[in-house]
């Protein structure tokens, strides 16, 4: 009787610390700092894409992109608040906005782009950031699908990345 009283007491007890957990959700951190929510990449630029470029040694090298749902290279992206923004940082003073960009340095931006994207710091300070656009490139002349990376307020083309490696280095 003594052994299934302790049994009874213990579930009991455990049920409560598994109910108290769940009503004691933590704030999330993300609404801090003005994210609506997270940013979904097109379809069309999901997946593993390579292109050719040459490392700091002047080498050639293949690079890999991995695009997924919600991230570039494992860097999550998300949705900003305008309105958040509008009140929070640019009419904050010069301290304050300083110490948000700090505070959101590793938190990026995805905005949609023609049929592609772009991605961007939290707060931009300069440029445009990286844009991600499918394109369809001919290489040995058959058309396939490639991945037209740019950078700046152009967007001007940094390179084109491909499905396999071995498109990417056909494509030179």
């Amino acid at each position: 009787m003594k052994k299934r009283l302790v049994y009874l007491f213990s579930v009991v007890f455990f049920v409560f610390l598994g109910l108290l957990q769940l009503g004691l959700k933590p704030q999330k951190v993300e609404a801090a700092y003005g994210i609506l929510h997270p940013y979904s990449t097109p379809v069309a630029t999901r997946g593993n894409w390579y292109y050719l470029d040459r490392d700091s040694k002047g080498t050639q090298k293949i690079y890999t992109v991995k695009i997924t749902a919600h991230a570039v290279d494992k860097d999550k992206l998300y949705v900003p608040s305008q309105k958040y923004f509008e009140k929070h940082v640019y009419n904050a003073s010069e301290k304050k906005r300083n110490q948000f960009i700090e505070k959101t340095k590793n938190i990026y931006a995805g905005y949609n782009y023609k049929k592609g994207f772009n991605v961007n710091n939290w707060v931009n300070l300069a440029g445009d950031g990286v844009y991600y656009i499918p394109v369809t490139r001919k290489v040995k002349g058959k058309k396939v699908k490639a991945l037209r990376i740019a950078t700046g307020a152009g967007p001007y083309t940094a390179a084109y990345a491909y499905k396999t490696k071995r498109l990417a280095r056909l494509a030179k």
